[in-house]
């Protein structure tokens, strides 16, 4: 169960802080440095932390930090979304291939019998 005593109480992280992490973790996502379990989890955990900065952060966000931080938190979503749609293409791809595979055994197998 969540503890949302935790997003009550104030936090030293800052919206620049937030926003460089959700960059950082949106291109190793794209180089396939992560894996998009550990991404989600990580999106997860910045969108709690992005929610604290804004209500109990150290400095009132402006309105060009609040913006920011919102494109940085979209892109990352975006990066997950893509790794996750490349992951089901290579799946589908060894799949497809595993049944050309099989396929292709079953066809010279009977070809021998006949």
């Amino acid at each position: 169960m969540e503890n949302n005593d935790e997003l009550d109480e104030s936090t030293q992280t800052t919206a620049a802080g937030l926003t460089r992490l959700a960059s950082a973790i949106s291109e190793l996502l794209r180089e396939q440095a992560v894996d998009s379990r550990l991404g989600a989890k990580l999106l997860k955990r910045l969108e709690k932390e992005a929610k604290r900065v804004a209500e109990h952060g150290p400095a009132t966000l402006s309105v060009a930090e609040g913006a920011a931080l919102r494109s940085a938190m979209e892109q990352l979503q975006h990066a997950l979304h893509q790794r996750g749609a490349d992951l089901l293409v290579q799946a589908n791809a060894r799949l497809r291939a595993t049944e050309e595979a099989a396929g292709k055994r079953r066809k010279a197998k009977k070809e021998e019998s006949a």
